[in-house]
């Protein structure tokens, strides 16, 4: 077969040369490079003393001369193993009978080689027992095995495990059992040499063997070694068999490249010409830098292939030619890349600060690399100690003997001392300054500093533990200890024995840690004194005192009070005492879980407890977390209450929506389910927006729950899906009840002009979010400003409805009131600033100066010109103008109001008060108390105003004339005069006579006066309700009154209510008011008539009977259409009343009869009929008239 690169034969070596016989063939079996098959597989010998001699003479040319020995010799056992050791074909000169002997056989196989077999007797060769045992020992023995054992699969398999050379022996059909072959390779690759020709096409059994041995592809079939997707596979499974391909793809470059890019050390299998290839060389650079030790030494120096492999790994650097091993932005590349490739740059590169500074900074080891030089520069060895203290080792003596440098050093890493040199390791200030802000240093100073109570007191002050590497006598130093307590208790474990006693030290650290009890003294821990003492520093304390004192009521008391957690290490009969375990679930509810099952099961004390401390629940029995009312308690103090209930309780819809009522923010541990349930989540987000990051993921998208949130609080747009919350629509809705959530709202919608518009008109401060180009709009503004008013004035409106308005006014002094904001603060600048724009928003808003810019409210000319707009605007000037006489006379001329902008010294001038209320009745509420006591004032204010009368002194408002002129101005100012001017009928008499309402607030006694009711119902007919019950039977003061308005029959006596001529007069004037006549009056045709000609919809309080009379009903809808709905069902089949309500009425027909509706030409009628009605309007606008 093919020639193979071997430098010899035997079993590891297919190569046999033409004219050898086929016994030398297997002679040569025994020898060569076989692994585990050695050529003479010869043991050491082993020599017996008594026939060295007989050895030394049977020594001859032949090696033995065993074949020239008499019988005897020849028969003798000991003789021919010397023999067969020396030489093992001795052995066929030995007697027949030792060539036969199984055992002599086999002690000369294992002493000399499997060679031996050869010589045995034919029946030994045969027998497969013995050469099974043979085959074991030496594989070599199965080429001198009988034809059918070489056939047998169990023989073959055991000298084939020995070494898989011996597949050679091996009968054909063996060698082309894949699975025999498979042992014969797995123990020895080369064997593949002996399979078949089929086998060794065979692409898995050739790759397996590739695995374990690369060389072993070339006793592979040429056909496998010619395959391109074979060769790659086996090169991928062992980079060493590229050497063994078929030499037509060792030299194709493409199989080359895509080899060494899959691996890359396969370039040192590669032919010379691929190591020079550029292209070949970078394609094994892209795996592994390390490839480049394989390259040609002209590619070594080539910039840009080192750069590649550096690029793949640093320290590739070693493998560069030295001329770039000197190139320093190479280098920089390569140390930075990987600090270690400082070992292989060249030596005036490691002299190159820069250079050693790169690899340093990121691993200071790479140090060891740098010149001598720089391991004497601070800041290289500095950058490269870092946090390693070890590294120091590597930097120059001079600077570890640097006082400067080590003390900066130290400081960053205390390790950092025991590298500085022995100078400064002697040297006591030195060491001083160390231990002062380092106090753990002290375990790396000399041991004489370690005794010395300087160095030592400095170092436990900064860090107690240090104490623990002072000497033995600074260790028993009170001073030196109480200094170390004082940073950490612990440090008490280094301390003497006899400090460890003293009441004071350990005290000392058990107020620092509680746990520093355990190394004080036996004496100590069973001292009740001291226990009392410690435990009420730190209760954890109680850890560590003796077993009898954790039974101790008094000293368990005191420790969990101090600590709950001290309940754990209480004895047990304490841990079941309902009054230690509740002082200490009080300090902290987990403590309960030291309890005992006992009292965690005890309902009163639990619940006593719970009530206390709701956090006691989470440790709490069964029983109490499946109790509705405890658990509810509990969550009204503590939200995640709900989270500790029993899981039914937790699961329950209608005990959680009971939870969320006591306490919503309970929500967050609701259960998932219940969290994805509407009504549920509704009910949280609705009261606390907040709630809305715990909604389900999957309602979080539902907008009605979205819109609830954001409403309560704008923050839940956080948690808003982006779908809902860039909505136009949805953020319309949210915004015009809760402004805030434009503050979330995306920049587009917040520069849209229509989007912002529409929310300034329900909300002005909704300006303050849209963008800065809408916030100079003039327009934009103005209107914000508008809305922000209307809704301040409805506001206040709301307030007067409740009867807020006016004690909120009375009960605060307007001097003191701060201007209310305008939405000119959210205008930008240039707006604040322009004259003419503040004074419009001005006239839109009085209190719109106070938010203009400081230049214009410093401005004399502008804040009259703003007075003069109105005098409420002077609130918001400079607080210098509201103190100037002059400019507030000025002021209050041009509007009275200013005086409420005024100082407290000039509401108090009698001058300029009456400028003002000579300007403003209405001024007079900024006046003085001294000025609303001055009838001039007072009298010029009612005379033009006469509800300043509210604003008048307690005096004045009981004086007549005052009074007088008041109501004589506003009747109803009367509300405000003193009782007993309210009681003299000639006020009264003016009142009414101004206004018939003012009988309201007249004393009772003349609510009773005829003359004085006349007067008011005949100017207002609703005074008659505040007519005495009399008068309100009185024919002609009900007369009176229903003339004026017929609605005020609802206020006549019954008897009235039933006289025919009082209610046509009423229904004469008013046709609703027949719902207050009697029965029998609405069912009285004359009245129900005049009534419905009045208003038609009066049909809706007639008889029924009426209702279906065909004259009353057509009066009606004669009136007004709508009066259709009111009349009998008969005539809502008539097709005459149906028209005649159709000309007024254009959806008549939604209460015709369906008989009338399905009638074609009947709706044509009433089409034509409307539509004639309608004059002037466009055909377009007739057609919608129509309701069909």
């Amino acid at each position: 077969k093919r020639p193979v690169d071997r430098a010899s034969g035997g079993c590891g070596n297919p190569r046999r040369r033409p004219d050898a016989p086929q016994a030398q063939v297997a002679m040569e079996g025994v020898g060569g490079g076989g692994r585990g098959l050695s050529g003479a597989d010869v043991r050491s010998s082993m020599a017996v003393p008594e026939l060295e001699e007989s050895q030394s003479e049977l020594s001859g040319a032949s090696g033995t001369g065993l074949e020239f020995a008499p019988p005897a010799l020849r028969a003798d056992r000991q003789a021919v193993l010397a023999a067969v050791a020396a030489s093992p074909s001795s052995l066929r000169f030995a007697d027949d009978s030792l060539r036969a002997d199984r055992a002599f056989v086999l002690e000369a196989i294992t002493r000399s080689s499997g060679d031996c077999l050869q010589h045995a007797a034919e029946s030994l060769r045969e027998d497969k027992d013995f050469v099974l045992s043979v085959a074991r020992i030496s594989s070599s023995a199965l080429a001198f095995a009988g034809e059918r054992l070489r056939r047998d699969v169990e023989v073959v398999l055991a000298a084939i495990r020995m070494d898989g050379a011996a597949l050679r022996f091996a009968s054909r059909e063996l060698r082309e059992s894949k699975k025999v072959v498979l042992i014969a390779v797995k123990s020895n690759p080369s064997a593949l040499a002996y399979a078949s020709e089929s086998l060794r096409k065979d692409w898995d059994l050739v790759l397996a063997v590739a695995r374990a041995d690369g060389s072993a592809i070339a006793y592979a079939a040429d056909s496998l070694r010619e395959d391109a997707a074979f060769a790659l596979a086996a090169v991928k499974a062992n980079e060493s068999a590229l050497a063994h391909v078929a030499p037509v793809l060792k030299q194709n470059k493409d199989f080359v490249t895509a080899v060494v890019r899959l691996r890359s050390h396969a370039l040192a299998y590669a032919e010379d010409a691929w190591k020079k290839d550029r292209d070949v060389v970078k394609a094994a650079l892209e795996t592994s830098g390390f490839a480049l030790q394989f390259a040609d030494d002209s590619l070594r120096d080539d910039r840009e292939v080192v750069l590649a492999a550096i690029a793949r790994g640093a320290d590739a650097l070693a493998f560069a030619s030295p001329r770039l091993r000197g190139d320093k932005d190479l280098v920089l590349v390569a140390v930075k890349a990987s600090p270690s490739a400082l070992e292989h740059v060249a030596q005036h590169l490691r002299e190159d600060k820069e250079v050693v500074l790169a690899a340093v900074s990121q691993c200071g080891f790479a140090l060891k690399f740098a010149a001598d030089s720089l391991k004497a520069d601070p800041e290289v060895v500095s950058t490269a100690v870092g946090t390693n203290a070890a590294i120091l080792e590597h930097g120059a003596k001079s600077i570890r003997d640097s006082r400067d440098f080590m003390l900066s050093l130290v400081r960053r890493n205390t390790s950092s001392l025991a590298y500085a040199g022995k100078k400064l390791r002697e040297d006591k200030a030195f060491i001083l300054d160390v231990v002062t802000t380092h106090g753990e240093a002290l375990k790396c100073v000399e041991p004489n500093f370690q005794d010395d109570i300087d160095v030592v007191q400095a170092a436990v002050k900064s860090h107690g533990a240090a104490l623990e590497f002072a000497s033995d006598r600074l260790k028993d130093s009170r001073e030196v200890v109480l200094t170390a307590l004082s940073e950490n208790g612990s440090a008490l474990m280094h301390a003497s024995s006899h400090l460890r006693s003293d009441r004071v030290v350990v005290l000392a650290a058990v107020a620092k840690y509680g746990a520093s009890l355990a190394y004080g003294s036996e004496e100590l821990r069973r001292d009740k004194e001291f226990a009392l003492l410690a435990v009420g520093l730190n209760g954890l304390a109680l850890q560590y005192v003796t077993p009898e004192l954790k039974v101790d009521k008094q000293v368990v008391l005191r420790a969990v009070r101090t600590n709950a957690h001290a309940l754990e290490h209480a004895d047990s009969r304490l841990k079941r005492d309902r009054e230690t375990v509740l002082s200490a679930v009080l300090q902290d509810g987990s403590a309960l879980a030291y309890a005992l099952e006992s009292v965690r099961n005890d309902d009163i004390f639990m619940i006593s407890a719970i009530a206390k401390q709701p956090s006691v629940l989470r440790y709490a029995g069964e029983r109490q977390r499946n109790n509705a009312e405890v658990i509810l308690g509990a969550v009204k103090a503590e939200p995640r209450a709900l989270e500790w209930a029993a899981a039914s309780l937790r699961h329950d819809r209608e005990f959680v929506l009971r939870v969320l009522r006591v306490n919503v923010n309970a929500f967050e541990y609701v259960p998932e389910f219940l969290r994805a349930d509407r009504a549920v989540a509704l009910i949280a987000v609705k009261t606390r927006g907040s709630m809305f990051r715990f909604v389900a993921e999957e309602l979080r998208g539902d907008r009605d729950l979205a819109l609830a949130a954001v409403v309560s609080n704008a923050a839940a747009m956080e948690f808003v899906p982006a779908a809902v919350a860039g909505d136009r629509d949805f953020l319309l809705a949210a915004a015009k009840r809760n402004v805030e959530v434009l503050r979330y709202a995306p920049e587009a919608l917040r520069e849209h002009r229509g989007f912002v518009v529409s929310l300034v008109r329900g909300n002005a401060s909704a300006l303050e979010f849209a963008s800065e180009a809408l916030r100079s709009d003039r327009e934009v503004v103005l209107m914000a400003i508008h809305s922000m008013v209307e809704s301040r004035v409805a506001h206040e409106d709301d307030e007067g409805s409740r009867g807020n308005a006016a004690s909120k006014r009375e009960s605060c002094s307007p001097d003191t009131e701060a201007p209310q904001q305008s939405a000119l603060a959210f205008a930008t600048e240039a707006l604040t600033r322009d004259r003419n724009f503040v004074l419009e928003a001005i006239e839109a808003d009085p209190e719109a100066l106070a938010w203009a810019h400081s230049s214009l409210r410093e401005d004399e000319s502008f804040v009259l010109q703003a007075v003069a707009v109105t005098g409420l605007a002077l609130m918001g000037a400079a607080p210098h103008f509201t103190c100037s006489r002059e400019f507030m006379l000025s002021a209050v001329k041009v509007d009275g109001r200013a005086l409420g902008g005024a100082a407290a010294e000039l509401k108090n001038d009698r001058e300029v008060v009456l400028a003002a209320v000579g300007a403003r009745g209405d001024a007079l509420m900024y006046a003085s108390n001294v000025m609303r006591d001055n009838k001039e004032v007072v009298l010029t204010a009612v005379e033009l105003w006469g509800p300043a009368l509210r604003y008048a002194s307690e005096r004045l408002r009981a004086d007549r004339d005052v009074v007088l002129s008041a109501v004589n101005a506003w009747g109803l100012a009367l509300q405000h005069a003193a009782d007993a001017l309210r009681a003299d009928r000639e006020v009264v008499l003016a009142a009414v006579a101004n206004d018939g309402l003012a009988l309201l607030h007249a004393a009772p006694k003349l609510t009773d006066d005829k003359e004085l009711a006349l007067v008011a119902v005949s100017l207002w007919g609703a005074a008659l309700e505040h007519a005495s019950r009399r008068l309100r039977g009185d024919r002609d003061v009900v007369l009176a009154a229903v003339r004026r308005w017929g609605i005020a029959l609802q206020f006549a006596d019954e008897a009235l209510r039933r006289d025919k001529e009082v209610v046509l007069a009423a229904v004469s004037t008013d046709g609703l008011s027949l719902p207050y006549a009697s029965p029998e009056m609405r069912a009285d045709r004359d009245v129900v008539l005049r009534a419905v000609r009045c208003c038609g919809s009066a049909l809706a309080h007639a008889a029924g009977s009426l209702q279906a009379d065909k004259e009353i009903a057509m009066a009606a809808v004669m009136a007004r259409g709508q009066a259709l709905k009111y009349v009998a069902n008969n005539l809502q089949a008539d097709r005459q009343v149906v028209l005649t309500a159709a000309r007024s009425w254009g959806s008549a027909l939604t209460c015709a009869a369906e008989a009338l509706r399905t009638d074609e030409a009947f709706v044509r009628q009433v089409m034509q009929a409307r539509l004639a009605s309608v004059e002037g309007a466009t055909a377009k606008g007739k057609w919608q008239s129509l309701s069909l």
